[in-house]
């Protein structure tokens, strides 16, 4: 074994000698000899691979050996070494380079440079064919925008790809993101994350299966099962994006947004979460809790701003009260609290609106509710059904108590229709009409202005007698068994009784009486099919 014990002069005189010795394989036994450029003539360079240099080059080594193990020849270095291969810059404290292979294993203060990019580790494992560096101990990697972690690196110099396989983390900026494998693609500054990915961020923190983030764009774009935790939500989704510089985001289908007492499942969901606003394109689902109220709908739009939510395209809310829940449908439903800071929301419903519960179904063009009093109002031509009694006029309130119909209000033009045989109609009509409940169950109804009323009655044997047609200011009526059961009127009426057999056409009827069953909403499948929901 031959050893020398020598340094190379920073100058590119002794660098290209450097290059020659060990090109050739010479064994120095002495001082340096002098050379020309006349008299010495360089090996060739293979330059097959694009154009770049396939041996690794000797820049500078404080000490080099020659040894040869059991036939295997290496060159050994120690000290400031200093390697290069084409635009691939290499320092390490030692290392050997084999003769035959050319490859590298170098051990500490490891430090690799490409371009920007800037590798340190303990150990190097460097394979020169492949240009393939596998960095160990204590690994980085950075290229100024990023700078990368991991106890196990590999860096393709060819290329310029970087990844591990064995657990990692990348820092952009303030962005930690951690996996148990990724690849790096320096020309791209793409990174790809698999396997327990993890980001922290100060705006959100995120987990899933598989990431891919740009730390250009700082766009993460996520595939696989994913939670992301932001100040007062969660998400959870299968696959979606988020572009962290325009605080902008999509998620795809079966995405959960948990935002107590909120929650929103959806298809498809975009979020620009810089001005709070989002939508749901596609089927989607919202509820809350609090007032255990949901609504589905193909289409929704969202912000944060009084919590307002807007949902078309065959919308479906549902209000679950004791016993029973409210449906109801419309062309379009929006619901917001009543002022930012509030926590006491409204619902409108319009255009086409049908509401169904078991003891009670209406319609109407127009619908507005408050949590504040718990009343339903219900605009243009509303119509409402209590069992087979039918109630219509200008405006209709329904006012609610403890999740139960309380009392009802008719104002202008009220007309109330209760069947009372196969052919004939109970009516009642005037100006405005109060109706009281108890159990959901319509009990008394008073008429408040020009009150008339055409009442049908029966003899002993159930079997119709005549009508009784009464006007008077101001009536009472009173139901039991779902029937009108009594009528009073509070001030002396003017009526007159008439014979069934003498009864004319028109008499059958009040005037603007209008029968209108066939319109009722008659069941909730009726309903979750008009929303496109069974």
């Amino acid at each position: 074994m031959i050893k020398v014990n020598f340094k190379f002069p920073e100058l590119p005189f002794f660098r290209g000698w450097a290059k020659i010795v060990f090109a050739f394989g010479l064994v120095i036994t002495g001082a340096l000899p002098s050379f020309s450029q006349n008299n010495i003539t360089p090996p060739p360079v293979d330059t097959a691979n694009n154009g770049e240099k396939k041996e690794v080059e000797i820049l500078r080594s404080d000490e080099l050996k020659f040894e040869d193990e059991n036939g295997k020849k290496f060159t050994k270095l120690i000290g400031n070494v200093e390697l290069r291969q084409g635009a691939v810059l290499m320092w390490c404290d030692s290392a050997n380079i084999d003769k035959e292979t050319n490859s590298v294993d170098a051990w500490g203060r490891v430090h690799i440079n490409q371009d920007t990019v800037n590798a340190y580790s303990n150990i190097l494992k460097y394979d020169s064919e492949k240009k393939l560096a596998l960095l160990k101990g204590n690994a980085k990697l950075t290229d100024s925008k990023m700078i990368l972690y991991t106890d196990e690196l590999f860096y393709d110099t060819k290329e310029k790809v970087s990844y591990y396989l064995n657990h990692g983390k990348v820092i952009k900026d303030s962005t930690v993101i951690t996996s148990l494998r990724a690849h790096y693609y320096n020309m791209l500054h793409d990174a790809f994350f698999q396997g327990q990915v993890k980001i922290n961020d100060p705006n959100y923190k995120l987990n899933s299966d598989t990431l891919k983030y740009n730390v250009d764009t700082k766009i993460s774009t996520f595939y696989g099962n994913t939670e992301i935790f932001n100040k007062n939500s969660t998400i959870y989704c299968k696959n979606g994006w988020y572009d962290s510089k325009r605080d902008v985001s999509s998620f795809g289908k079966n995405t959960v947004i948990v935002n107590p007492p909120q929650r929103i499942w959806a298809d498809s969901l975009y979020y620009e979460r810089f001005r709070g606003f989002g939508k749901a394109i596609g089927y989607f689902k919202w509820v809350d809790s609090s007032m255990n109220t949901e609504i589905f709908g193909h289409y929704g739009e969202y912000t944060d701003v009084r919590q307002y939510i807007m949902a078309t395209n065959k919308p479906l809310l549902i209000n679950k009260m004791d016993k029973d829940s409210l449906l109801l449908i419309a062309d379009t439903l929006k619901s917001m609290t009543k002022s930012e800071h509030d926590t006491i929301r409204t619902f409108f419903a319009y255009h086409k609106v049908r509401m169904f519960m078991k003891d009670m179904q209406g319609l109407c063009d127009s619908m507005f509710y408050s949590f504040q009093d718990s009343t339903f109002r219900m605009y243009y031509k509303p119509l409402m059904w209590t069992n087979d009694v039918q109630m219509s006029g200008d405006t209709l309130y329904l006012h609610t108590k403890n999740n139960k119909a309380d009392n009802f209000a008719i104002y202008k033009s009220g007309f109330i229709i209760s069947p009372s045989g196969v052919k004939y109609y109970d009516q009642i009509k005037g100006i405005n009409i109060f109706g009281y409940f108890i159990d959901n169950e319509l009990r008394k109804l008073d008429v408040k202005g020009n009150g008339e009323s055409l009442y049908f009655g029966k003899d002993d044997k159930n079997k119709y007698i005549g009508s009784n047609k009464a006007v008077s200011t101001n009536i009472s009526i009173y139901f039991k068994d779902k029937k009108i059961d009594k009528i009073v009127f509070i001030k002396k009426p003017e009526a007159v009784f008439t014979p069934i057999k003498m009864m004319a056409k028109d008499q059958f009827e009040l005037k603007d009486f209008k029968w209108q069953i066939d319109r009722k909403p008659k069941s909730k499948e009726e309903m979750f099919k008009a929303a496109d929901l069974l």
